[in-house]
């Protein structure tokens, strides 16, 4: 199967210096919590020759969805990776190698992509949250208060640690 990012690269093997560049798009599901890409990614960049390998240097990007980890706003940005990757006859751990003269940059791109998500997406550094009460957004409608709290069971626990 060919992907838009093959590469040829058997002119490059032995040839320290020599570079190719090469540009593609590839279709990609990621997700990370309720961060999530799906679509294209779009990846540039450029091999170089080395005695016995060719090295990848890259940049990947895809138009991601965002939920805020705590007011829940919704947003879509743009994530942008740099990335390299080294490319032998033999494959290496993750599988990627010379195939035929030929090298798939989408794979390692991918990869660095989904490292790239963050984890606890914020949709600002000072966001407030959500009322843990009434779940009101604190970052548009300062909530007043909600007096006193219900009974509950574990009431009397909440005095053991006002000490």
């Amino acid at each position: 199967m060919t992907s838009e990012l093959s590469v040829s690269v058997g002119d490059l093997i032995g040839v320290p210096g020599k570079e190719r560049p090469f540009s593609g798009t590839r279709s990609v599901s990621l997700r990370l919590g309720e961060t999530s890409i799906e679509g294209p990614m779009s990846v540039s960049g450029r091999v170089v020759g080395l005695i016995d390998a060719v090295k990848a240097e890259f940049t990947a990007s895809a138009e991601a969805h965002f939920a805020c980890i705590r007011c829940l706003a919704e947003w879509d940005d743009t994530v942008s990776v740099e990335g390299e990757q080294y490319f032998r006859r033999t494959p290496d751990e993750d599988g990627y190698g010379i195939v035929d003269g030929n090298i798939d940059v989408s794979g390692p791109a991918q990869d660095e992509l989904a490292l790239g998500l963050p984890a606890a997406p914020l949709c600002r550094e000072e966001c407030l949250g959500l009322c843990p009460t009434c779940g009101t957004d604190l970052n548009s409608d300062p909530c007043g208060g909600h007096g006193d709290e219900p009974d509950s069971p574990f009431a009397a626990l909440k005095d053991l640690f006002d000490s």
